[in-house]
């Protein structure tokens, strides 16, 4: 009898989001390759031809009360069904917290895959309860993925006894968001540098860090700018004062919200550099970063904080250039070496196009599914 994977989250396009991506490329890339996959989802989830879907009819959160409705759900379908040939997994922050909290209730003997996105190795172990029953979720994982090598290194010292079921597979760019233009379309204007970032307006993502670095370049350096910034506003203060720094600039500088696929692949292709300046965070750290991988694609050179995952999907000096966070006057030395040097943003952003198609989802499927 074939073996069915349970894919189990909170966040699902079209919310984005790197553990949103993840669990939806796995599952479209799962069942691309005949691998009978499930994903149980928010039921305002958007709904992808070939992948079979259950509908999760609440406001999924981490809430106590969201963690509960998912437990339940499951352990009624458990009770139900011969679970013998099933695979429950947790692929995000949110259904492995559920399992986390009431997971020891079920007495029946189960399956599960859980993937580290992160976050989790800083928010399961703030407390001691929830320390201690992240570490026995983790000891009845048959394999925990992560995907990069800082995620790993967090793990094992944190559970030594897990590393043998620990695997490293680093995640790809989204699937609809893979750049297949030349180089020489870059730039809708050739008097003037585009700039891109992707990701929530965040103290997290750093876009705060990035305007404070434009603002040491000279007024005549500013002048050749234009930054796009993509992205939810999520915290309304930190937007604040993103806008009360871009009064003092003379970049040009747009908010572009919340972008379709659409949108943003077209952003991608008329943009010269991709920066995204993530910071660490008591309680959240940059685990990988897919949205390196999707400009890259695009053949954009990037620029990053050395934190997290990053250089596992940055390669300093190759794909891009990687400052420490806080650094901001590295930031701007780094911004400025590619804004006045058209040549150094083709050649990394070749090398960058180069390195994007060494990952696939196809593959992270295939390893994390089909070998017992």
């Amino acid at each position: 009898m074939q073996k069915c994977i349970h894919i189990l989250t909170h966040e699902y396009p079209p919310q984005r989001g790197g553990a949103g991506i993840y669990c939806r490329e796995i599952a479209l890339a799962a069942t691309g390759n005949s691998i009978s996959v499930t994903v149980w989802a928010p039921k305002e989830s958007a709904k992808d031809d070939g992948v079979k879907s259950k509908n999760l009819p609440w406001r999924c959160n981490q809430s106590v009360i969201s963690s509960w409705r998912l437990f339940c759900e499951t352990r009624k379908f458990v009770l139900s069904n011969n679970t013998d040939f099933m695979i429950f997994h947790l692929a995000e922050l949110g259904s492995s917290r559920a399992f986390l909290r009431f997971g020891w209730v079920i007495r029946k003997k189960l399956r599960f895959i859980l993937t580290i996105h992160g976050s989790e190795i800083l928010r399961f172990t703030r407390n001691p309860l929830e320390k201690w029953l992240f570490r026995k979720l983790l000891l009845k994982c048959e394999k925990i993925h992560v995907l990069s090598h800082f995620n790993k290194q967090k793990l094992i010292k944190f559970c030594p006894i897990v590393e043998d079921k620990t695997c490293l597979i680093p995640g790809a760019p989204a699937s609809n968001l893979i750049g297949t233009r030349s180089l020489s379309n870059n730039s809708s204007n050739e008097n003037k540098v585009h700039i891109l970032c992707v990701g929530r307006l965040h103290p997290r993502k750093g876009q705060d860090q990035i305007l404070l670095a434009l603002d040491k370049l000279s007024k005549q350096e500013q002048n050749k700018i234009v930054v796009r910034f993509v992205g939810p506003k999520i915290k309304p203060k930190f937007v604040k004062r993103l806008v009360e720094i871009c009064d003092k600039l003379q970049v040009e500088v747009f908010f572009e919200g919340d972008c379709s696929d659409q949108k943003l692949s077209k952003l991608y292709s008329s943009s010269d550099i991709f920066i995204l300046t993530s910071m660490p965070l008591s309680n959240s750290v940059e685990g990988f970063g897919f949205v390196y991988l999707e400009a890259s694609s695009y053949g954009l050179p990037i620029i990053a904080n050395r934190t997290g995952g990053v250089e596992d999907a940055v390669i300093n000096g190759k794909t891009g250039l990687l400052v420490e966070p806080g650094d901001i006057e590295g930031l701007s030395d780094k911004l400025k070496k590619l804004v006045v040097d058209d040549k150094l943003r083709e050649k990394i952003g070749e090398e960058g196009k180069r390195w994007a198609k060494n990952f696939t989802w196809d593959r992270v499927a295939l390893s994390l599914y089909n070998s017992d």
